[in-house]
């Protein structure tokens, strides 16, 4: 993984993670490549995928003769090394170009736009061939030149990372839990009719938001019960759960929402949290580059004091358990012990939860283990998803903001730590799940744009790089109509990040 690294003022800070700064560029290039071989066609990109996107073409999977050469034209693309024709553009200056273009995706979601449209609408083309985007994009020609398309059932990936979609996915792709959550949250978009951001905006000014937001959370609850289903059927009888997940996955109420499924079925159920075995500050490692801690690394974890604890638990002893109050100073014991039935389940929720390296050669139990993501479906316009990284990283923004004391300058600060981590020590885990929950729901980008003015303000940004960052977002964001969050249920994944949840974090 190659991270672009920008310098502010007195400090580094890594602001563009490869897969966006290749795969944007690369569908730049891949659409002037279909419009050159299949000029009458309309495709789909559907949603992103470890170092790339899954997509489709409408009613109509590609032949492999097809396949070959859209393949060679994006090949010679990348080696002619033009330059990407790049402006910011009055919205009526941009909504010409695409009706020229028949572009039906972008117009609709241009007039849908609440408020005050944006004058500053980035538009890159090559050659006439162009997409919407909402920052500069850089050509990177050296690195896409390894990139991978190739049919897969309907559809097909476009690649910019092969290296890092080969060391996550499996070999059989159609083996994949990862992707069939993607299928599963896709066709349930498909048969409500919401695939963009458009046709969301429609859905909230029609007035139809309560029944999609009833059905959404209805759908996800149905999987944690089906679940839960699973782990008490399963052959071994496993009673220690791990639970893991990229950071702002929902990992805290997911736990919880289990916890209930299983208590309704006569369970018990006792949670433990990672975050509570945090070192001390004061021992947490330093990144050499940023120059902050990084509490994203396994090793920022008191793991003796972690397979302690839960070996004692299994073992029916009685346990002070560690409690982390983010003062800097680690976990201090809870003046009263647990103890636990030999029936009682464990639910292990964390970042970490599937990192072989927290139990190896320490924990002979069996386990159940469940991976959670924010798997987003929904596009932005047609060519371009939302990634389910910066889907993560708004939820983390309007938490931080909101509950832990921490600015967005602090947040896009570390996010890099966040990300790189991910990519070396939680994604490549992700098929070791027995299961994969979605926590992504439907309606939720919209409720982070209710937020978004007041946290995410360029003014106060620190430095070029983070204002850039934020005003990207921020356009993202702009796009939605804005979702008041009072008919959001306690219970729901989404209040782990506004508040108002009826759960204890």
């Amino acid at each position: 993984m190659e991270i672009v690294k920008l310098r502010g003022q007195n400090q580094t800070l890594f602001s563009k993670v490869t897969l966006r700064s290749l795969i944007e560029p690369l569908l730049v290039i891949f659409n002037k490549a279909v419009n050159e071989v299949m000029p009458q066609s309309n495709y789909y990109i559907a949603y992103s995928v470890p170092g790339g996107v899954y997509g489709y073409f409408e009613n109509q999977p590609l032949t492999a003769e097809e396949v070959d050469k859209i393949r060679d034209k994006v090949k010679k693309l990348i080696q002619a090394n033009l330059d990407f024709q790049q402006e910011i553009l009055p919205r009526e200056k941009v909504l010409r170009y695409f009706k020229q273009h028949r572009r039906e995706d972008i117009i609709g979601l241009l007039n849908s736009q609440p408020g005050e449209p944006a004058d500053d609408i980035h538009l890159a083309h090559l050659n006439g061939s162009g997409e919407l985007y909402f920052n500069h994009i850089n050509e990177h020609y050296e690195r896409l030149d390894s990139f991978k398309f190739f049919r897969f059932k309907k559809g097909f990936f476009l690649i910019a990372d092969p290296s890092f979609f080969d060391r996550v996915m499996p070999q059989r792709l159609e083996l994949s839990k990862y992707l069939k959550r993607f299928e599963e949250s896709d066709e349930s978009m498909k048969q409500l009719g919401i695939e963009n951001f458009a046709q969301l905006n429609a859905v909230i000014e029609n007035g139809e938001l309560p029944e999609f937001i009833k059905i959404s959370e209805a759908y996800q609850a149905k999987r944690i019960g089906r679940i839960a289903d699973n782990i008490i059927s399963h052959p071994l009888k496993p009673r220690l759960i791990f639970l893991a997940g990229p950071t702002s996955s929902g990992k805290t109420t997911s736990a919880n929402r289990l916890a209930i499924e299983l208590k309704v079925m006569g369970k018990k159920v006792k949670i433990l949290s990672l975050d509570n075995f945090y070192l001390p500050h004061s021992k947490i490692p330093f990144d050499p580059v940023t120059g902050l801690q990084n509490f994203e690394l396994i090793t920022a974890l008191d793991l003796e004091l972690f397979r302690d604890t839960i070996q004692k638990l299994m073992n029916g002893e009685s346990v002070y358990m560690p409690k982390y109050h983010f003062d800097g100073k680690g976990a201090t014991p809870e003046t009263q012990p647990t103890q636990i039935t030999p029936e009682t389940y464990i639910i292990v929720e964390g970042i970490h939860g599937l990192n072989p390296d927290l139990w190896k050669n320490v924990l002979e139990v069996e386990s159940y283990r469940l991976y959670v993501s924010a798997l987003n479906t929904l596009n932005i316009h047609n060519h371009l998803p939302l990634s389910t990284s910066d889907h993560r990283l708004i939820r983390r923004l309007v938490r931080d903001h909101l509950f832990r004391g921490y600015s967005f300058n602090e947040t896009i600060k570390r996010w890099p730590d966040v990300i790189e981590n991910e990519y070396h020590s939680i994604f490549p885990y992700q098929e070791s799940a027995h299961a994969i929950l979605n926590s992504s729901l439907i309606y939720e980008i919209a409720v982070f744009a209710h937020y978004a003015p007041a946290i995410l303000r360029p003014e106060l940004a620190e430095n070029e790089a983070i204002k850039e960052e934020v005003k990207r977002l921020n356009r993202i964001l702009n796009l939605l109509k804005p979702i008041n969050p009072v008919d959001i249920p306690p219970t729901s994944i989404l209040r782990e990040f506004i508040g108002g949840s009826s759960f204890v974090y």
